[in-house]
């Protein structure tokens, strides 16, 4: 996993036994999720972290702002869960057989709750998620 407990604490302010294995777990599990189409590595995890240098996708060393960034993301998920409970049901989707209408003006809505936006532009930001798009 990608953050302690201590680490959290430290990152947060908060109580460290805010951050039990179950949360960290499903914090880091959801981070994988959002930084996208990377390979798993044989431990489960996109990002390889065993060793003081991490690792993503085929052995790109991750940046010490990388790094940071994905820690302040999962801590600040935690820190989410410990105050909402569970991930939020906000619906803002409409579905009538195949007409739908989605009151949200951009994707990150449909995934992340408002309070999650901050951390996920530092996330962006440090280049994990990559929103350009190649073409040839």
């Amino acid at each position: 996993m990608y953050i302690t407990s201590s680490e959290y604490a430290s990152l947060t302010g908060r109580a460290a036994a805010e951050a039990t294995t179950v949360r960290i777990k499903i914090a880091c599990k959801l981070l994988d999720s959002r930084i996208g189409n990377y390979p798993t590595y044989e431990n489960g995890w996109k990002i390889d972290n065993g060793s003081s240098t991490w690792y993503i996708g085929n052995y790109t060393e991750l940046t010490q702002d990388q790094k940071d960034a994905v820690q302040i993301w999962i801590a600040g998920m935690i820190e989410y869960f410990v105050v909402n409970g569970t991930m939020s049901s906000n619906n803002d989707n409409i579905k009538l057989g195949r007409f739908s209408v989605n009151k949200s003006k951009n994707s990150l809505g449909k995934t992340l709750p408002n309070e999650m936006n901050y951390y996920d532009t530092i996330l962006v930001s440090s280049g994990l998620i990559n929103r350009s798009i190649n073409t040839k």
